[in-house]
Formats: structure tokens, sequence, C-alpha cells
């Protein structure tokens, strides 16, 4: 018998299966996919590189991803970042120089600022436009400013730029300022996307080869221990754990350890059933909904134009993008997301749709020579079957202080591991690669 069955080879499953085997248990990493990576996945141009079409950025504090990129002999890149940002704000698109000094954000904490920005100014319209709305709602607008942003921005340091970018235009934002007031402020001020534009600069790495290149060294050490398209349909986890697989097959272990989302994880069948608060969490905690797209050109044009490649937008289907060029390239790599609306709404569409309003969004941005791209590709990660959307899940409000905690705790041999279960980075590749790490020590101190 096993001492562990991992369900998943992403970042955390690869992660807690190594860290068994250091310790001399005898463990198996079960994956549907035909690859390992989970969220993390590259794809291959038409020159022969390579584009990440999931999970890519490192950012300041992420520790245990470095260590272990390090430990493989990987190396990592920066993403070059110099050159003014490109701001669209109501049809008018503005070059802004970069913030020379303070603090950096990465390409996620830009998203993440640039989609809170949207649904602010959203809501500052409609308090304008629709009273019948305001008086239905007056109670939710009552509430305090600070725990809206808290709650819209998943990320510190997009929470933390935009209280200095709302105190620049309205001052500093009080203990008692309802969300109401903020709106008014909106409604009667500068416009938020304009001051955000202040920030062009990014912190971040990125891992030469791809983070994939991290997946498949940690996959190759492991070697027959990963077992690729095997789907896991139901886990018996008692006094020991059975998995039965989508062939048929069972796995018998000591211990198993799921390492999928937790809306994905309550799908599988369980016996014992998991406790009803896992499931009704579950439920509340949505994947992110992304389209990760990437357009190729023949040369950085945007570069000749003193520009970064990273824009921010207040229209269109892709509202930001960022250079991901590779140093050594000639071509340009333009990396955009359709993201929450636009993502839902372009999803239905064809790739050829989803191309064109790629290159709809470039030319706004950028000028004529956004559209004389050469190559598209995409990867719409809510349409993945064994993923269900990206970037991480959200939790929505309340859900993480009252049940995030113990979202990792073990039901009797069953343990849980990746970035969604991550009290630190939740959400992050760091996250997943901490909890892989803390639950392979749990689960040796249970087996040993």
């Amino acid at each position: 018998m096993l001492d562990c069955a991992i369900i998943g080879a992403g970042l955390a499953g690869l992660v807690a299966a190594r860290d068994l085997r250091n310790r001399g248990l005898d463990v198996v990493v079960l994956e549907a996919r035909d690859r390992v990576g989970g969220r993390v996945e590259n794809a291959a141009l038409s020159d022969g590189s390579q584009v990440e079409l999931g999970g890519q950025w490192i950012g300041a504090g992420h520790d245990a991803i470095l260590e272990l990129v390090h430990r493989y002999g990987l190396s990592t890149i920066g993403l070059p970042a110099e050159g003014n940002l490109m701001v669209r704000i109501h049809g008018q698109a503005t070059s802004v120089p970069s913030k020379a000094d303070g603090k950096e954000l990465t390409p996620f904490e830009v998203s993440d600022l640039s989609q809170g920005l949207l649904r602010l100014r959203r809501l500052a319209k409609r308090l304008a436009e629709d009273p019948t709305w305001v008086k239905a709602n007056n109670a939710w607008l009552q509430q305090d400013l600070r725990r809206w942003v808290r709650t819209n921005l998943r990320t510190s340091g997009a929470q933390e730029r935009f209280g200095e970018v709302y105190t620049a235009a309205y001052g500093p934002m009080t203990e008692d300022e309802t969300l109401l007031e903020g709106l008014r402020q909106i409604n009667s001020g500068p416009d938020l996307e304009s001051m955000l534009a202040s920030n062009g600069g990014l912190n971040q790495q990125r891992v030469d080869g791809g983070v994939a290149a991290l997946c498949e060294a940690i996959a190759a050490e492991l070697g027959d221990a990963v077992r690729l398209g095997e789907p896991v349909v139901k886990v018996s986890h008692d006094d020991m754990a059975v998995l039965t697989l989508a062939s048929g097959e069972t796995v018998e272990a000591r211990t198993v350890i799921s390492t999928l989302p937790p809306r994905l994880a309550v799908v599988l069948e369980h016996d014992p059933a998991l406790p009803t608060w896992r499931a009704e969490a579950a439920e509340k905690v949505a994947a992110g909904n992304v389209i990760k797209a990437f357009l190729i050109y023949e040369r950085p044009f945007w570069r000749d134009k003193g520009l970064s490649g990273q824009s921010s937008s207040d229209e269109g289907a892709v509202r930001v993008t960022f250079d991901t060029t590779r140093p050594d390239s000639e071509r340009g790599h333009l990396l955009g997301f359709f993201e929450g609306v636009e993502a839902g709404s372009y999803a239905n569409r064809s790739r050829e749709e989803r191309r064109q309003a790629f290159i709809d969004s470039a030319v706004k941005v950028f000028g004529p020579e956004g559209a004389e791209a050469i190559e598209y590709i995409e990867r719409d990660w809510s349409a993945e079957v064994y993923t269900g959307g990206c970037h991480g899940a959200h939790f929505a409000p309340g859900i993480w202080s009252s049940n995030g905690p113990v979202l990792a705790a073990p039901e009797g041999c069953l343990h849980w591991a990746g970035a969604e279960y991550s009290s630190r980075f939740n959400g992050y590749m760091e996250g997943a690669v901490r909890s892989g790490e803390e639950v392979a020590a749990a689960v040796a101190r249970a087996l040993i």
C-alpha cells in the first residue's frame, strides 16, 4: 500500500510529492490531464519560441518558488518595462511617463487595480443616472468605502495603490467615509485611471523556459510516480484512502492529498460525504474568469515609440496589456487578458472574433501597427474542464474570514493543498508551493 496518493500534478501536488519522497515515503500523483503543471502551461509559437498560457510572474516575497527555481538549475528573467505607459480613457489614449520610484506593482496587481477602478466607475455612473437603483440599494451604499475596496480588490498591492490614488485625488479616505460618498467624489473629481498612470513600472520575474519547466523538472525527478491521463472520480477516505479512477482502477494509500480547487474538489464523489459547510463554501468561491491571449508581431513596435507595452483602458475587450518579449527575441509578444464580463462574453464567440477584438484594442492604444499581428494564441481557462477558471478563486465577502482558514483542515486521512488553501499568498503560485510544502509536512507527521 502507498503512503500517499495525490490528486493533481500542479505545483502544490508536485511539491508535496517531492517532499514526501524525500522523507522516504511512497507516493503516486494522479493527474487527469496529459501534462503536468495544472494552471501553468507553455505553448509553442510557429517560430519555435514559447509563451506561457498560465501563471508566469514571480513577485517580491515569493521566496519558496524562487528557491525551487534555483534548486532545479533554472534561471529567471525580467520583463521589459522601460518606456511610457499607455492609458486610454473615454476614447482618448495618452502616453504617461513610468513611475521612477516607489513600490512597483506586479502585472496581476495592475490588472486587479484596473478592474476594481472600472467597477467603481460603473457604480458611480449608475449612482448619477439611476435614482431608483440608488433608493433600492441605499443600505448597501452606506458600507465603509474601505471595506468595498478590500472586497473588490483582492491583492494588497492594488489596495495600497488605490488608497494612494484616491488620497491624491480627493484627500485622505476617512474611517467613516461611505461607498456612497466615495462614488459622489468620483463623479465630481478627476479620473482615477488617469492618476493610476503614475505607475508604469512592474515588479516581477519570470522563469527562463516558463514555470512549466519547473513543473516538468520536478515531475522528471518523480519519474513513474506521476501518472498522467488518470482522472479520479471517487475518494474514499475513512481509516485509509481508496481512489477510484475513471478507468475503474482503484488506488489504495494510507493518506490522500487533493489539490483540486474547492469547486472542482466537491464535484468528486466522497465517502464519507464532505461536510455541508465545505460544499456550501465551495459554491461561494468562484474561480476567476480569464482568457489569456498573445498577439505576436514581427518586432515590438511599441518600443520605437518609447512605450513599455503596458497599457490600461477603460473600455474594450482587452483592457490591460504587457510586453512579454524575451530578451533574445526579435519578435514582439504582447500579452492581454479578456477578464470578467468580457471573458464571459467572448468565450461564446469564435477564436477569430477574439483575435480581432484583441487587435482592435491594441490599435486603439498603440496605433495602426497593432493591426499587423502575425500570430495569435490564447487559453480560455474557464473552458478547461480540469481547471474551471483562472487566475485563482475569488472568495465572496465573508467566506475567507469564516471558512478560509479551515478549508485546508483535513477530513480524516484526506488532506488539502493548493493556491486556494494557502493562508499566505493565497491565489498565487507561491501560495501553491507553500501549501504543498506544509501539507507534506503534516502528512509525514501523521504517518511517521
